[in-house]
């Protein structure tokens, strides 16, 4: 798994109310405000893929340019879990590079707002691992957010961005991250 950061709301009280109990099943609380949980992955996978003395890259979050191997953009994969939990994933999409010359120019301008790109995720995400070789559409939701992906003919990719999963098998990958400790076997 690419190395990953995430930040959560800490495990004090929040607004006056308790935390919400761990799951039994994966260990980890839901957000005590309903909100998801933010997984970044920092760079795309093939970034750690070149040998550092043949790494040409230009950029930073969110754009990242790597000569010869394409042009990247975050955007964020929401996922919908079960009992209440969800987790946006903060991933990269590879994108031609009009694109990503249409995002970089359009970023902080009025126009961003119908921003429309299309490209392919750029990480190996838990449980899915490599995810389909697919276009896949991000469209702005919130002009102070990046773009999220939210469309794919491809029927696997749907299903990621369309159903509900069960929230200890998306979750529990990355329990270490959450600051819970995954269940006992059983």
């Amino acid at each position: 798994m690419t190395k990953s950061n995430v930040s959560r709301a800490s495990r004090t009280k929040v607004g006056g109310k308790a935390l919400l109990e761990p799951c039994a099943r994966c260990g980890i609380a839901p957000d005590p405000r309903g909100r998801p949980f933010p997984i970044t992955f920092e760079l795309p996978d093939v970034y750690s893929e070149i040998p550092e003395e043949l790494l040409d890259a230009w950029g930073e979050d969110p754009f990242l340019a790597i000569k010869t191997i394409g042009f990247f953009v975050r955007v964020i994969l929401p996922v919908k879990l079960t009992d209440g939990y969800s987790v946006d994933f903060g991933t990269w999409l590879e994108v031609h590079s009009e694109d990503f010359r249409t995002t970089w120019q359009t970023w902080n301008m009025p126009e961003y707002a119908d921003l429309s790109i299309e490209g392919y995720v750029a990480n190996a995400i838990e449980p899915w691992k490599k995810l389909p070789h697919t276009l896949v559409r991000a469209t702005v939701r919130d002009v102070d957010q990046v773009p999220y992906l939210t469309s794919c003919n491809d029927e696997r990719m749907s299903k990621i961005l369309g159903d509900t999963w069960p929230h200890d098998e998306v979750l529990t990958p990355y329990a270490h991250l959450l600051k819970a400790d995954p269940p006992a076997e059983r």
